[in-house]
């Protein structure tokens, strides 16, 4: 199954091709790394286009009016860099499925080569646009890209008022079970708790550890981990460790652990490369995706932008080359 699937620092990967014009895709958010790939894009002098997703928070939340106001300052610093003819796009957190997809569908005619900042889009929403993006025949060029901060917000909570355990918008899947349930773990494990505490869930789990990973994460992963198991048989998880930010790696895992299954479902509370790798499987597929979207996100979630070399942190992964999906099944 394992294929060469480039990957790296965004400036290395954009260059083991022919260059090319990209039309940029990614969201406006509270986080500084938020702008990171982009900025780096329009300094290579490879900018086409611009659009820009803004994801505006649930009125009455704990953080709702600190959000509105960082969120004003990202768009602020977005306008300083001076990109030609923007397009920023306003869509509510909660928004129905089919604003989504409606979402989906206008971005991915953007043109044929397209790259897709994820950073900062709530996985309701990059997972159904990346979904989109592999299947529209005129984007013959994809590239993901993701941009690590310096460090995450420690004690306390990134996240609040998750619902209980349901299905990601527009991925329930083709069957009403699975025989296999493949979880990333990281920052939100709670309903994945009071699943795995019901009758009908499953008799085992496939658990994708982020390692290595930023110290914080493998902190939060490890303690998600020792939650998930208390007063529970040692069998009942098989773990699985993972690079945090190796796309081409978590895929591959997931091809081996569903080969010889009838049905996989997912569940993606880990870091965002291997919750891609989830969505670029489950797209092909049509795998049940379980995700309990929260009310409201922390507006610190993140600090900085973390830096090799002297260069931004911020990875590109190469999709689809010249039409060819390099993630195909």
């Amino acid at each position: 199954m394992s294929s060469y699937r480039p990957w790296g620092l965004l400036d290395w990967a954009l260059s083991i091709s022919d260059s090319r014009e990209w039309n940029f895709i990614g969201a406006i958010g509270t986080e500084e790394r938020s702008l990171s790939a982009l900025n780096w894009v329009r300094e290579l002098g490879s900018l086409k286009s611009t659009s820009m997703v803004k994801v505006d928070p649930m009125r009455g939340t704990r953080y709702y009016s600190k959000t509105q106001v960082q969120l004003a300052e990202r768009l602020s610093q977005f306008q300083l860099l001076g990109v030609e003819d923007p397009d920023v796009l306003s869509i509510e957190l909660l928004a129905e499925l089919h604003e989504i997809e409606s979402l989906a569908a206008d971005l991915s005619k953007r043109g044929s080569a397209i790259i897709l900042d994820i950073t900062s889009f709530p996985k309701r929403f990059f997972f159904p646009l990346l979904r989109t993006l592999i299947k529209n025949v005129e984007v013959r060029d994809l590239v993901v890209a993701y941009g690590c901060p310096k460090t995450y917000l420690d004690g306390e909570k990134l996240s609040e008022g998750a619902g209980k355990w349901d299905y990601l918008p527009g991925f329930l899947g083709k069957e009403l079970g699975s025989d296999v349930l493949i979880a990333s773990v990281g920052f939100m494990v709670e309903s994945l708790q009071d699943y795995l505490s019901s009758a009908e869930a499953h008799p085992a789990v496939q658990l994708l550890m982020p390692f290595p990973s930023n110290p914080t994460s493998v902190r939060r992963a490890w303690e998600s981990i020792i939650s998930l198991q208390n007063n529970r048989s040692g069998e009942k998880f098989v773990k699985h460790r993972l690079d945090a930010n190796d796309i081409s790696m978590a895929f591959d895992r997931i091809c081996s652990l569903s080969r010889s299954k009838e049905s996989v479902s997912f569940a993606p509370f880990g870091p965002k490369p291997i919750s891609a790798a989830m969505c670029l499987y489950a797209a092909q597929i049509e795998s049940a995706v379980h995700y309990p979207q929260p009310e409201s996100y922390h507006p610190d979630y993140s600090k900085g932008v973390a830096s090799v070399d002297g260069k931004p942190f911020v990875n590109g992964y190469w999709i689809k080359h010249n039409g060819n999906n390099l993630y195909s099944i």
